[in-house]
């Protein structure tokens, strides 16, 4: 199938592996019964998006809106995400990882974490993930040791390099 008409079923995709509400499309008519020009509203996770551009075919207006809608999603999640992990506070980095396991219906992470003992007790932990082993930074404690190795799992998830 083409790519244009492929937003819908993406926008679908992801609503359904996110656990949310299918996509629900409002398309109205601008224009004269001769000549239309149809405007969608598609409602996602409580969010309403409108095209911005008026069609002659009720389809391309859809998968125009599905496809403005997915860009906005996933730019919300890139705000939201992004600053969670990349500031020096790692404490949600855990749980993001775990959440998104959860939505992808994918096995939850598997921590294991080491110490060592020297002029001062140092961490270390790496997780197993989707079938990927992941190692974080040095730690003091253990908690920190398992954060930092969950980040390192979530920046390689989204293609960041530090």
């Amino acid at each position: 199938m083409p790519d244009h008409l492929m937003h819908k079923n993406r926008l679908q995709e992801y609503t359904q592996k996110s656990a949310l509400q299918l996509p629900v499309y409002q398309t109205i008519n601008e224009g004269f019964p001769h000549a239309p020009k149809f405007r969608s509203t598609v409602l996602v996770n409580g969010e309403k998006y409108t095209s911005v551009h008026t069609f002659s075919q009720r389809k391309e207006a859809e998968q125009e809106v599905a496809k403005y809608a997915l860009e906005r999603v996933m730019k919300r999640e890139e705000v939201e995400v992004f600053p969670l992990i990349h500031q020096e506070e790692i404490l949600f980095c855990k749980s993001i990882l775990h959440e998104f396991a959860v939505k992808m219906n994918l096995n939850i992470p598997r921590y294991t974490t080491s110490h060592a003992q020297g002029l001062q007790l140092v961490y270390v932990s790496s997780l197993v993930f989707d079938g990927k082993t992941f190692t974080g930074e040095v730690a003091g404690s253990k908690k920190v040791a398992e954060q930092l190795a969950a980040r390192a799992s979530i920046q390689s998830l989204l293609g960041i390099s530090e």
